[in-house]
């Protein structure tokens, strides 16, 4: 992870510098929402084929059920081969792959997590917050004589979050004073007020201006919602659910446009009650998510959201053009094997009819042959009287 963290903060650290030529105020933010127009982008084509794929699946179902059906019994080695074969060939042909689905997920997850750890210590990537926090830590050296005490004592009074502890166990001996301050919170930095003399605080003061201007966007993004609940500051409620309806809004587009099929015979779908729960469970996860981690990687989440939300339109007008094409593959390719099947019908001989013997014909025929009627005793009568005369 530490190249993609390189490479990803490399590019923040970019689009920072750009940013900070243009306002000192807000840059963090303005920063993270670029970063997201960019990264959005980038996936853009992956997004394309994730959504391709789900529609095509659903329209070649007829034939992947009909495979399945002609294997349904055949458990031995050599006909699973052959199911595994004609699964390939179909998805070959009509150029699928089922994987496809889930690359923009795997692909997004170490985006999210390469800008959370920037998020975390962003004076390890971004340079002109790297230089702030140094000289920061050069300012509270030379006027601070106990200064490891006050920060051990800033610690004691408002604990370091879990991520950052681990982060700072990981740089082990090499951890220094800028970094312990780059992971410091608003309510860090207060009680660290309290435990330094005011001439020192006005020397830090205008580069903790210049530090609340750049990492300040509506709320400041190192600092999590939650953290800014505990002091009262209930508002910041309305970025998880922000997160959290941002997340289900873009899902329920997600899961129209995707349109899975229905059964054939009539079943629920699995793949649409999978999609159905996961519609329900990503919001609250990511609004629980977007609570606890520093409003920056919320504020990365809702503004991604939102693109995506844009982009669909545009995605689906693509997707729409590739599904007319297919579905008019698939209708040459169904009529063809319909007409190959009124074929073999055709070429079927009928039964013939059962001979019969030629004896039996002839005797049928003497059978059938209309008897003369018997004469009466009057007529021999009258028969013979006439030979007499």
């Amino acid at each position: 992870m530490g190249i993609i963290n390189s490479f990803f903060g490399m590019i923040l650290n970019l689009i920072f510098e750009g940013i900070a030529l243009l306002t000192p105020v807000g840059t963090l933010g303005l920063t993270i929402i670029v970063f997201t127009v960019v990264t959005r982008l980038l996936l853009t084509p992956l997004q394309i084929k994730q959504m391709r794929t789900t529609r095509a699946m659903s329209k070649i179902q007829p034939e992947l059920t009909r495979i399945q059906k002609k294997y349904a019994n055949k458990k031995d080695q050599q006909s699973q081969m052959a199911y595994s074969q004609e699964l390939q060939a179909i998805y070959k042909k009509y150029k699928i792959s089922p994987f496809a689905g889930c690359l923009p997920l795997l692909i997004q997850l170490p985006l999210i997590y390469a800008l959370y750890n920037v998020l975390r210590q962003p004076s390890r990537y971004i340079s002109k917050l790297s230089e702030m926090y140094t000289q920061l830590a050069d300012v509270l050296a030379q006027n601070v004589a106990n200064v490891d005490t006050v920060i051990n004592e800033v610690v004691n009074k408002v604990p370091l979050s879990s991520t950052a502890m681990y982060e700072l166990q990981k740089l082990g001996d090499k951890v220094t004073l800028a970094d312990k301050l780059s992971h410091f919170t608003t309510d860090q930095w207060n009680a660290m007020r309290e435990l330094i003399s005011p001439q020192v605080y006005d020397l830090l003061s205008n580069l903790l201006e210049a530090k609340h201007g750049f990492e300040y966007f509506i709320v400041n993004l190192v600092d999590s919602p939650s953290q800014l609940v505990a002091n009262g500051q209930y508002l910041a409620l309305l970025i998880p659910i922000a997160a959290g309806a941002s997340t289900f809004i873009f899902s329920k587009i997600t899961m129209a446009a995707s349109k899975p099929a229905t059964p054939a015979n009539g079943e629920a779908n699995p793949a649409d009650s999978m999609m159905k729960v996961m519609n329900i469970m990503m919001p609250i996860m990511m609004g629980w998510f977007s609570y606890t981690v520093p409003n920056g990687l919320a504020l990365y989440w809702i503004s991604g959201n939102i693109i995506m939300m844009v982009q669909q339109i545009w995605v689906n007008k693509i997707v729409d053009k590739q599904q007319a094409v297919l579905e008019e593959q698939l209708r040459k390719d169904r009529e063809a094997a319909l007409a190959a099947q009124g074929v073999k019908k055709k070429k079927k001989k009928k039964k013939p009819k059962p001979e019969v013997a030629t004896g039996e014909v002839e005797q049928k025929a003497i059978d059938e042959k209309p008897k003369k009627p018997k004469k009466t005793a009057s007529e021999d009568e009258t028969t013979n009287s006439t030979k007499e005369d």
